[in-house]
């Protein structure tokens, strides 16, 4: 029973390392180095479909009666074979995402291209905000409701039109 829960770790340890070498391969392809990440995202989805099965046969036969996992020597070091090919082509993914951003420079350019627009934006927000109140505030005092004579309109455009159609 030991030895099958060794080799159900051992199986999901391996494919634990695929999955997180597909997932970050997949995300580095959406990077700006994303043709570099193809292949190696080929390759992980390779490993990961060649790890699903030796998963599923530790984890069908966790009971324990099996006479497949009997214990030698050969058999121990070929069950860690695949969770340590697994674990250094994992690592080789992490050290060469380092070695392309080391390599490959930041555009300098359309960084600060992005943020002078975004500040560009949110001040452009902000007078936005500052021209609507001050707008409202002039359609306040221009258009008070007269109360002695009910007009909606100020007294002065009222005077105007009459002027205008005397004419």
């Amino acid at each position: 029973y030991d030895m099958a829960m060794i080799v159900l770790i051992i199986a999901i340890l391996t494919t634990l390392f695929c999955f997180l070498s597909v997932a970050s391969t997949l995300r580095f392809i959406f990077s700006k180095q994303g043709w570099f990440w193809v292949l190696p995202f080929i390759i992980s989805a390779i490993f990961l479909y060649l790890t699903i099965d030796p998963l599923y046969v530790a984890a069908t036969q966790l009971d324990g009666n099996s006479s497949e996992f009997l214990l030698s020597f050969d058999r121990s070091i070929t069950i860690l074979i695949p969770l340590i090919i697994v674990f250094l082509w994992y690592m080789m993914i992490v050290v060469f995402r380092y070695a392309l951003k080391l390599v490959v420079p930041d555009n300098k350019y359309m960084e600060e291209t992005m943020r002078n627009l975004r500040e560009a934006r949110y001040l452009q927000k902000l007078e936005y905000r500052k021209y609507m109140k001050s707008l409202n505030t002039l359609r306040k005092r221009d258009f008070i409701v007269d109360e002695s004579s009910g007009n909606l309109y100020p007294i002065e455009w009222v005077m105007a039109f009459d002027d205008q159609r005397a004419t």
